[in-house]
């Protein structure tokens, strides 16, 4: 197999007319684009030309695309396109593979199946994520970076289009029908996980009239789309964050089960709270059970079973206390682990899944007493590894804050 018709793909690839603004483009995103394919919505609208492109270029090349899943999987430039391959080949339209199946392919240990399909744009989105990616925009002199900003409307001597009637959003604003990714230079972050704006914006419309002002915005147009092909959801929030927003007895239980998946983007990690409606007879009350799991992010088999963290509570919201909390090592095969874990609403096993009784390994329990909403919180975050401990304190960020810091201070 000659990997090397990969590569002569792959500057090909970056020969396209258009890829240089493109890349300025994708680095303006704030995200990998190997990040599509945990929530695959199709080609997102700046890549469609160059997948175009790309998809000509492919029909002439000798590559195929067992060779091109190899190539990504295993290249040292980016780690995380062994996941994105994976990802294909167990969601592939052919032969249903398992985890074991998919690693021995990527690992060349086996042969492609024939029988396996995988989806032309899901290719082709990987493939120029995968060049994107591990290219990216280098360039930030500013005298070559003015020549090739285009400009729609007037601006002034510096640059700058006086606007009214912005709308700010996590990732960039909306202006006259369309979607604008924030300059590189702004800062991003907000004052609270859930802001809907950075925390620059926060502040001057929160104290400013800016409808009232002289307010000007750097236009450049190559990083616009069309508002109707923009997705202006917090990307980063949805990839770190699924489900409600809990905050103790004030939190809205629409559904018997809750589940909030949290994830660290950069280790892979995921914290699971599942929060599920009981009744209690005897008080003629409501209770929650509230249970949290690690989840860490396995590449390799190490071993065939895999044994995480799992803290469960009975929560009474009229009355604000715990009356149960246990402490409990849940183990797993690893195939079942792995199905889990990545969390596909198709998939056989759920997040959600529990192991067998002689796998629910419990450990401590207190039962038949008050226990206030701080002591669980303490107990539980004391009980979690440092990268779950921060996962949990974002969950937990809008409850008990004062003494959430001093936790936060000592423990982190």
């Amino acid at each position: 197999m000659n990997l090397s018709k990969v590569e002569t793909l792959i500057s090909k690839i970056k020969e396209i007319d258009i890829y240089e603004d493109l890349s300025y483009y994708t680095f303006h995103l704030g995200l990998p684009l190997w990040r599509l394919f945990t929530h695959w919505n199709g080609i997102p609208f700046y890549l469609r030309k160059i997948c175009e492109e790309t998809d000509r270029i492919l029909m002439q090349s000798e590559a195929t695309i067992e060779e091109i899943l190899l190539y990504l999987a295993n290249s040292t430039k980016d780690m995380s396109y062994f996941y994105v391959c994976n990802t294909l080949l167990l969601t592939n339209t052919g032969i249903k593979l398992n985890e074991i199946d998919s690693m021995n392919i990527l690992t060349s240990e086996k042969r492609l199946p024939q029988e396996v399909v995988i989806d032309r744009d899901k290719i082709l989105v990987a493939i120029v994520g995968f060049t994107l990616d591990t290219n990216r925009f280098m360039n930030w002199d500013f005298r070559t970076i003015c020549p090739r900003e285009c400009f729609q409307y007037e601006i002034t001597d510096y640059k700058l289009t006086k606007v009214s009637g912005v709308e700010f959003c996590p990732q960039g604003f909306i202006y006259d029908n369309k979607y604008y990714l924030y300059n590189i230079f702004i800062n991003r972050n907000k004052l609270n996980n859930f802001d809907r704006m950075p925390a620059v914006f926060k502040v001057l419309s929160d104290n400013i009239r800016l409808n009232e002002a002289d307010f000007y915005l750097r236009l450049d147009e190559r990083l616009s789309i069309p508002l109707s092909e923009a997705d202006v959801t917090d990307r980063v929030l949805a990839e770190k964050f699924r489900g409600i927003q809990f905050n103790l007895n004030n939190t809205r239980l629409d559904k018997i089960k809750n589940i909030i998946v949290h994830g660290d983007i950069e280790t892979f990690d995921k914290l699971l709270m599942v929060i599920k409606k009981d009744y209690d007879t005897v008080l003629d009350e409501e209770f929650w059970h509230i249970e949290l799991e690690e989840l860490p992010y396995v590449e390799n088999k190490v071993r065939d079973t895999v044994c995480v963290t799992f803290i469960h509570g009975k929560y009474y919201p009229n009355q604000k206390v715990f009356t149960h909390m246990d402490f409990i090592k849940n183990q797993y095969e690893y195939q079942h682990y792995c199905e889990k874990y990545n969390d596909l609403s198709n998939g056989d096993i759920k997040i959600d899944f529990y192991t067998t009784k002689e796998c629910h390994y419990k450990i401590w329990c207190v039962e038949n007493i008050d226990i206030s909403e701080e002591t669980w919180y303490k107990a539980a975050n004391i009980s979690l590894g440092p990268v779950f401990r921060k996962l949990y304190n974002e969950i937990m960020e809008n409850t008990l804050c004062c003494n959430r810091q001093v936790l936060l201070n000592t423990f982190c």
